[in-house]
């Protein structure tokens, strides 16, 4: 058994060039979710069903995402067989080049390496989510687990392509509490039709939590959004200051190109 090639690349670049894309797996923030990416292997096996996984090995040594496994059908050692798999689902909480470590049956086959490259979160998303944030007055934020979405609405800010929220530490009737905020790396919003309970986009953020300055200057902004507010901006201000956390989510999609 031989791998006899191997890639991983982001979508943008695999679209671009195919098998001559340059390997790399783009990040807008350490620990977050992975911008969409391929991987493509090439294998000289003998004919039959293999079970195939593949696991991110980290700088550290600690398999940091797992795909798989997956039954796969080969074609024989006369013939490549040529898998191709995108990969949306990968969070990443380390920097620097990965091992791609490539499994038939349990066995590691083939491995080779993959940088892992910080990307600029983008100023402007693209013009959908960019619509259904600025027309929303409420979104839906929350965790992904077992395929199962944990998510509450919540009102909001939005500003240069990121998303500010305030989540009251201990559920309450005062503010909302988010499920998920502090406990992940990788936050779900969901954002809605207007004035209709349907969903309109779906997408992944890494969280960041204000500390200090910047949550003083947030919760200024933040006080101005709540509707519902009950009494002046500075009580509401005094309160949030010991029981709320100001988070800033990084939505997790390409730049406008």
């Amino acid at each position: 058994m031989e791998l006899v090639a191997g890639i991983a690349a982001d979508t943008r670049v695999w679209d671009a060039y195919g098998t001559d894309a340059a390997g790399g797996i783009y990040v807008l923030g350490v620990p977050g979710r992975a911008l969409p990416f391929v991987v493509m292997r090439a294998w000289k096996v003998p004919n039959g069903i293999v079970a195939e996984e593949i696991r991110f090995i980290g700088p550290s040594g600690r398999t940091v995402h797992r795909w798989g496994p997956e039954a796969r059908h080969m074609r024989g050692m006369m013939d490549l067989t040529v898998e191709v798999d995108t990969i949306e689902d990968a969070v990443f909480d380390e920097s620097g080049t990965y091992i791609v470590s490539c499994m038939l049956d349990g066995e590691i086959v083939g491995e080779f390496e993959v940088p892992l490259y910080l990307q600029e979160a983008p100023a402007k998303l693209p013009k959908d989510f960019e619509e259904g944030l600025k027309k929303s007055d409420v979104i839906w934020v929350g965790v992904e687990r077992g395929g199962r979405d944990y998510a509450v609405p919540s009102w909001f800010v939005y500003r240069n392509g990121k998303i500010y929220v305030l989540s009251q530490r201990e559920r309450g009737p005062e503010e909302q509490t988010i499920p998920g905020l502090g406990e992940s790396h990788d936050i779900l919003v969901v954002t809605r039709r207007k004035l209709r309970d349907t969903a309109l986009d779906r997408f992944f953020a890494t969280p960041r939590k204000l500390e200090g300055a910047q949550w003083e200057e947030m919760a200024k902004v933040l006080v101005d959004r709540r509707r519902s507010r009950a009494g002046p901006p500075a009580e509401a201000l005094a309160r949030w200051r010991t029981t709320c956390d100001i988070y800033e989510l990084t939505p997790n999609v390409p730049a406008v190109v």
